[in-house]
């Protein structure tokens, strides 16, 4: 994957699916230790096993090689989408367009140097409303691009 414009920002993590059919760069001007990394105890996150990064000050890049290799799962809320590789079955993260801001959180593991960042805080959404999801995602989350491979 070749490095894309940074947009100013200091530091460029990359990562990736298994597979590599979704790659990614996650700017931020922050260390890997001042990010929170949550875990979601919700079911899907259980059972993933993932950790949950953002930056609201900085951005996701992510390419994808193969649209139809991937999966946009909705749960319960329909409030955004998971975005998984579909030929090996990797979470990269939640991404929601709302009020013409399209933001997301990332699976922590995806990322190559994963080892930088603080260790999760535990977290529970499961008793949010419709309404607190969104204004607290719309906080929390980062800005996100997601370019075809012919973009890259």
């Amino acid at each position: 994957m070749k490095i894309l414009q940074t947009d100013g920002l200091m530091n460029c993590w990359p990562g990736s699916c298994h597979c590599k059919n979704i790659e990614l760069e996650f700017f931020s001007d922050k260390k890997p230790s001042e990010l929170w990394v949550r875990k979601c105890s919700c079911d899907f996150c259980i059972k993933q096993g993932n950790y949950n990064v953002a930056d609201p000050e900085g951005k996701l890049r992510v390419r994808i090689r193969d649209h139809n290799n991937t999966i946009h799962y909705q749960m319960g809320h329909k409030t955004s989408d998971r975005l998984i590789c579909k030929i090996c079955g990797v979470y990269i993260g939640g991404f929601m367009k709302h009020s013409g801001k399209s933001v997301c959180i990332l699976n922590l593991n995806v990322l190559e140097q994963l080892e930088l960042f603080a260790s999760p805080t535990p977290i529970n959404v499961s008793n949010q409303t419709f309404d607190e999801r969104i204004s607290g995602r719309l906080i929390r989350w980062m800005p996100f691009e997601i370019l075809n491979d012919k973009e890259s």
